[in-house]
């Protein structure tokens, strides 16, 4: 495999990474979620500095259970491989639909870095770190609100 081929797969891998991980946050699928994550990543952002797997996934499951909904889409995204090493960042745009209160939007950014785990039983892309930015609400979600263009 040339490293063109290796790259490709490899931005290929970590993009199916990171739509894994919006799906297992829709779903609010604790054992998804976990499998995204490398044992001794780091999750930062405003309120949230967590390091380790359990960490990570015990602070996650604990604001996921605030929502009813909670859709994750990417905007767009860019991939830099470097070698078993990658970093990436990510624009989302997600929905939230509280247990109590109005559904919100925010728009935010994902700067990640990625390894690549050879374990035999699990091998492929995590995440070793990934920091959250808003950079605001897109606005309160009106039912019956038109589309925005």
């Amino acid at each position: 495999m040339t490293a063109i081929d290796h790259d490709a797969v490899a931005r290929l891998a970590i993009a199916d990474l990171v739509a894994r991980y919006c799906d297992a946050v829709a779903r609010a699928d604790q054992v998804a979620f976990a499998s995204c994550w490398a044992a001794d990543a780091e999750w930062t952002g405003p309120g949230l500095d967590r390091t380790g797997r359990p960490d990570i996934v015990r602070a996650w499951a604990k604001m996921r259970a605030r929502f009813t909904v909670a859709l994750q889409g990417v905007v767009s995204g860019r991939v830099q491989v470097l070698g078993a090493t990658a970093t990436g960042t990510w624009w989302i745009r997600e929905l939230l639909v509280p247990v109590a209160g109005p559904p919100r939007e925010t728009v935010g950014r994902y700067d990640d870095e990625y390894g690549y785990d050879a374990d035999p039983t699990s091998p492929g892309w995590c995440i070793t770190r990934r920091a959250f930015t808003p950079v605001g609400p897109a606005g309160a979600v009106r039912p019956g609100a038109p589309a925005a263009t």
